[in-house]
């Protein structure tokens, strides 16, 4: 089973959250950072921290893919340092983002 919801951090960003539980226990998750880019007139992600390939890990869109995270072992912990994370450092994580952009890095 999956599980998605959605928190408004601003009136321009917000976290997206998703887990999946196999037996009530979760098997994997990511929470996401997104940002309202007016330049593109779309919701763009900045930074998530998730799971995939089994390790967690963040990503930071244009800037770095699957850096190493000192994360809690245990998921809901892990994903709730995640969250915390995304939300105090939001305006940094941005300012990142749109500095890679206007230097022309790709997205993905």
């Amino acid at each position: 089973m999956v599980r998605r919801r959605e928190v408004s951090i601003g009136p321009d960003r917000r976290l997206r959250f998703t887990i999946e539980l196999e037996r009530g226990r979760p098997r994997s998750w990511a929470v996401q950072l997104e940002w309202y880019d007016p330049e593109e007139g779309r919701w763009v992600w900045v930074a998530r921290y998730d799971t995939s390939g089994g390790t967690p890990h963040r990503d930071r869109n244009r800037i770095a893919a699957h850096e190493a995270v000192d994360l809690p072992r245990d998921p809901g912990r892990a994903a709730r340092v995640a969250e915390m994370d995304l939300a105090r450092r939001a305006e940094e994580y941005i300012e990142a983002y749109r500095a890679a952009k206007a230097q022309g890095k790709e997205g993905w």
